[in-house]
């Protein structure tokens, strides 16, 4: 495979990961929000059309038992109003037959989910167990766009974690993502 682009919407975010695994991709940030990520995807495929986009970062739980740390590849990233966008089928089952574990759908919101319970109600609701603001909408761009995709993540709060626990040793926190994101790159590139 070609030129990979792993994607993912914080700088901070981008700039560890870049950091970690930057000799086997290109690593940008998109911005965060769909106003920003969209557009600059968009701009990312005119330079260099990838062969394959990894969009990537961190997200919040909704499966009650996911915990901070874990490292989430989603079959499917949905909006709220239930339409959904597939990760590459063939890529998936590549991950799978090598043993990754796959959930089935993730979920982008326009809002944070604090409670619980309103978490529990989301997961029971769509099978989602994990949601954040847009990948989603990133995936429907790459798709739009011939693009294959996937959208490993990694769980940076949960229920009991807090907001900003993740981002005080970002290092060290996201190197799960990282690890996840370099064997992964051997195996489908």
């Amino acid at each position: 495979m070609g030129l990979t682009v792993v994607a993912c919407p914080m700088k901070k975010e981008a700039a560890v990961l870049n950091e970690q695994i930057g000799e086997k991709s290109r690593i940008v940030a998109t911005g965060v929000g769909i106003k920003r990520t969209v557009p600059r995807l968009l701009q990312i495929f005119r330079e260099a059309r990838p062969e394959l986009l990894i969009f990537t970062g961190s997200v919040s739980q909704l499966d009650l038992n996911l915990k901070t740390g874990d490292v989430v590849d989603a079959r499917e990233w949905c909006f709220e109003n239930g339409h959904c966008t597939t990760c590459d089928v063939r890529l998936l089952e590549t991950l799978d037959g090598s043993g990754y574990s796959i959930i089935n759908r993730g979920l982008s919101l326009d809002r944070p989910v604090l409670k619980g319970a309103e978490r529990a109600r989301l997961y029971e609701a769509t099978g989602a167990g994990v949601y954040d603001s847009v990948t989603a909408a990133a995936l429907r761009t790459a798709q739009t766009e011939g693009i294959p995709c996937l959208a490993p993540k990694i769980v940076a709060h949960t229920v009991g974690s807090g907001l900003t626990s993740f981002w005080v040793n970002l290092d060290r926190n996201l190197a799960p993502l990282a690890r996840h994101l370099s064997e992964l790159l051997e195996v489908v590139v």
